[in-house]
This record gives structure tokens, C-alpha cells and sequence, in this order.
């Protein structure tokens, strides 16, 4: 049996932690080592297709790449309307962004509600080049503080946008998360 999916989700974390890298990466883009501040929000369209317990489902995937400087925050609020699910993201050479990551959350569980998130450490190319990194273990750990708060599982991925590191495997896990909810909830009824 197969179905067709209308998703929108949300990348969110502070500037410059590769968020618009990953969707360029995931989108086959390519990659730039220049950076662009996000201005309001990028949006975004692809379609895939996941297998997700015994259905073939085509998603047709609406990604907001939402600014992450505080100056933003305000104008955020209403970019969040509308989303299924986020990708928190983090730059593990960065710790500041890493403990920023309870405030996204909480800005996305205020504004979104109660969806699905993964958490990304991305950047894991420079973990060997920084000096105090934020380590696997950390980044497993935040994502069991995150799970209690969203009282559902919220798995870690590591990525590297500039190497293509586990760019498909966030979309595609976000995706089946969203989607065994929404099957959850249609068996209930």
C-alpha cells in the first residue's frame, strides 16, 4: 500500500550551525563554503519516498530553514504554524550552540506544539580540529533531556554537511517519526 504525505518541517538552531547546508545537501545543491546569514526564513520542496513499516509513502516535503539569530525571534513565531516536526540543530566545534539547544526546544514546543524532533550535531568534520568539542556522548545525552520534555523519543544523528555525512538519514528519520504519529493517532479512531 503506498501514500502521499504533505510535511512541513522546521530546521531550527542558532546561526551558523550548517542548517542551510543540510537542506542545500539534501536538495543536491551542493555545498559552499560561504556563509550566508538566513534572512526571515528559506523555504524549501522536495519530494522522496521512505518505507515506513509495511507502506511505501511519498513525501512531498515543505523544509523551513529558520533564522537563527536572536534579532529573528520575534518574527519566528509564525514561521513555526503549520509544521509536523523540526530538526534541531547544533555545530558540535560550537558548545554555545549546543547549550542553546533546550531554548530552541522550547521555543518550538510554545509555538509548534508537541511534534516530533531529531537533534543534529552537525559539523563532526571539525571535532578532531576543535578544541573543546561536544562530544557523542553529550549529544545522546541532551537528546534524553529533550525526549522527556517532548515526552516521545527524539533520536541524535551526527552529520557533516560538507562531507554529506547522515544528510538523508535526519529527513528520513524526522519522516518516520511524523508519519508513525499520524498513523498512531488513525488507528485510535
Amino acid at each position: 500500500m503506498s501514500y502521499i504525505a504533505h510535511l512541513k518541517v522546521v530546521l531550527i538552531g542558532d546561526g551558523g550551525v550548517g542548517k542551510t547546508s543540510i537542506a542545500h545537501r539534501y536538495l543536491r545543491k551542493g555545498f559552499t563554503y560561504e556563509y550566508k546569514q538566513t534572512i526571515g526564513v528559506d523555504v524549501y520542496s522536495k519530494r522522496s519516498d521512505i518505507n515506513i513499516k509495511d507502506y511505501k509513502v511519498s513525501i512531498s516535503w515543505v523544509i523551513w530553514d529558520l533564522a537563527g539569530q536572536p534579532k529573528f525571534r520575534e518574527v519566528r513565531k509564525d514561521f513555526y504554524k503549520g509544521a509536523k516536526g523540526a530538526i534541531l540543530v547544533f555545530d558540535i566545534s560550537r558548545r554555545e550552540t549546543f547549550e542553546n539547544t533546550l531554548n530552541w526546544a522550547n521555543e518550538f514546543l510554545h509555538n509548534a506544539g508537541r511534534y516530533p524532533v531529531v537533534l543534529v550535531g552537525n559539523k563532526v568534520d571539525l571535532r578532531d580540529q576543535t578544541k573543546d568539542p561536544v562530544s557523542t556522548e553529550e549529544g545522546q545525552h541532551m537528546s534524553k533531556t529533550l525526549s522527556k520534555i517532548f515526552n516521545t523519543k527524539v533520536p541524535y544523528i551526527e552529520s557533516s554537511a560538507l562531507l554529506r555525512i547522515n544528510i538523508d538519514k535526519i529527513f528520513e528519520e524526522i519522516g518516520k517519526l511524523i508519519l508513525s504519529k499520524a498513523f498512531e493517532k488513525r488507528r485510535k479512531k
